[in-house]
């Protein structure tokens, strides 16, 4: 496919923050209800918004206080510092990015992290080359799987839904893609498993993020 716009989502495909934002996720609930959730039921949240992920486990009684949970977990993840903690990027991120930077692609993370911890996180790994990074996560944006964040990139970049395509591990970031017009690409290292994924039938599937240079062309002006 020729492109001009990569759109990224940034957890479980750029970089592997599955640990941090577990042990976190556990940790705020240990503290505030008094159980855990097993790696398997975490699982099964991936593409969620932060605050949906605590309302879908905490108990009936406890559901209405997801967002006094979420401000637990910010405070700890983000404003206490442990979001770099043990996350790493995937191998190979750092080269694919420089490769499709220097071939002159636009470049942006649709997240639904807060931009203020995504902007830590992509200076942390010095990540350069990209024109926006934002997420849904305190902002006016809609939720993925919504299209409104991918749409508003588009925009201002003045790219078509020809010349763009999403990468992401989450059925959510498929959705996002195909409910704004675009091509969708998944990775299968991330979160969300397999079947999910196949289920909303991506553009294309990989098993590896520096398959995308063999897949994805720069889109030359004519």
């Amino acid at each position: 496919m020729e492109k001009k716009l990569l759109i990224f989502d940034v957890d479980g495909t750029i970089w592997d923050s599955e640990k941090d934002v577990f042990l976190s996720f556990n940790r705020t609930l240990k503290e505030h209800a008094g159980f855990e959730i097993t790696k398997q039921e975490f699982q099964k949240l991936a593409g969620m918004p932060l605050g949906t992920m605590f309302e879908t486990v905490l108990p009936e009684e406890k559901k209405h206080l997801s967002e006094q949970y979420e401000k637990y977990y910010k405070q700890y993840y983000i404003d206490e510092g442990h979001f770099v903690d043990a996350t790493i990027l995937f191998e190979n991120v750092k080269s694919t990015i420089e490769d499709f930077k220097n071939q002159g692609f636009y470049m942006a993370v649709a997240s639904s992290k807060p931009k203020r911890i995504l902007d830590k996180m992509m200076a942390h790994f010095d990540l350069q080359g990209f024109q926006y990074v934002l997420g849904t996560e305190e902002s006016s944006f809609k939720h993925k799987p919504d299209p409104e964040i991918v749409n508003y990139i588009m925009k201002e970049l003045k790219v078509s839904k020809a010349d763009s395509v999403i990468i992401g591990d989450s059925k959510s970031d498929i959705l996002t893609g195909k409910n704004a017009g675009i091509d969708t690409i998944a990775v299968t290292y991330g979160y969300d498993k397999l079947e999910n994924l196949k289920e909303v039938t991506p553009t294309y599937i990989i098993n590896n993020f520096d398959e995308l240079l063999g897949i994805i062309k720069f889109k030359k002006i004519s």
